[in-house]
């Protein structure tokens, strides 16, 4: 744990997590790519899976299973090994959403539809909140009739949505992340100053979070680990905060959850949304239940 242990305490982590490891009540959906579900480090934890594309990794090296064994091990990697570890105790649904290209091919393009039939999925099987370590572009960031009501219909069943903001090095509006319920992510370095790179504007500053997301050791197909960098990285240990949140209060709506991730009455006149503070959170969430 002595990789993570400065980014736990950056993002006031390391009381949460030293609480317990999260209710299996408590169900977190990462629609991703398909995952190293053998993984030494993942074998105890509770993963289901959801149609989509398949969600065991047939190419270990592709950026697919790299990157969805990656969230993965942030999330739910056994307590005491490498990786962050937030939620190990926490149910977790894999909803793939991204293939493994062969080498020198390639795969269907992801469109804003696709992704809000992924979501809606993960909703239906009984999701408290989604993860959407994406960082995609094109017209996967775009808005449209369908993830709007994608979005609405994960707010009206009460499961928060934290979607990645993007490693595009692009400051402005960002149309995925406008819907009020989305909660975006930029990523971060160790002395919490925002990753050249990661996306920022102002819909992200008032709505959204800064988290750790430079160099994060976490699992890599085939057993080891791996560095993982960006707004991919940064949005797990947000959604894994959120889930150990309400693993302490599981009574609690989403929106208390919510309104406690982002600390109603913090300054937000910036691009850069203010940094994940788990403890203060937690104090947030005591008051209100």
């Amino acid at each position: 744990m002595d990789g993570t242990a400065p980014y736990l305490a950056l993002a006031g982590l390391a009381g949460l997590t030293a609480s317990g490891p999260g209710d299996p009540r408590v169900v977190v959906a990462v629609v991703d790519g398909p995952a190293d579900l053998g993984h030494v480090e993942l074998a105890d934890a509770r993963i289901r899976t959801l149609p989509g594309a398949p969600a065991v990794c047939g190419i270990a090296r592709s950026t697919a299973c790299r990157h969805g064994t990656a969230v993965l091990g942030i999330l739910a990697a056994r307590r005491g090994s490498a990786a962050p570890a937030l939620c190990p105790g926490c149910t977790l649904l894999l909803r793939p959403v991204f293939c493994e290209a062969p080498p020198g091919g390639s795969c269907p393009v992801l469109t804003p539809d696709g992704l809000a039939t992924a979501v809606v999925d993960a909703v239906e099987a009984g999701a408290w909140i989604v993860n959407l370590s994406l960082g995609v572009d094109g017209h996967a960031l775009a808005r449209s009739r369908p993830l709007d009501d994608a979005f609405d219909h994960a707010r009206t069943r009460g499961v928060l949505v934290v979607v990645a903001a993007g490693n595009h090095g692009h400051v402005g509006p960002a149309p995925l992340l406008t819907h009020p319920w989305a909660l975006p992510v930029t990523a971060c370095d160790p002395l919490g100053g925002p990753l050249p790179g990661a996306n920022l504007g102002i819909g992200i500053g008032r709505s959204g979070l800064r988290a750790p997301g430079l160099r994060v050791l976490t699992t890599a197909p085939g057993g080891g680990y791996q560095p993982f960098s960006g707004t991919s990285a940064a949005a797990p240990f947000v959604t894994g905060t959120a889930a150990l949140l309400w693993s302490t209060a599981p009574d609690l709506p989403a929106a208390r959850i919510r309104a406690a991730l982002c600390l109603p009455g913090t300054a937000r006149r910036s691009i850069v949304p203010p940094l994940l503070n788990a403890s203060a959170s937690l104090r947030a969430l005591g008051r209100a239940a």
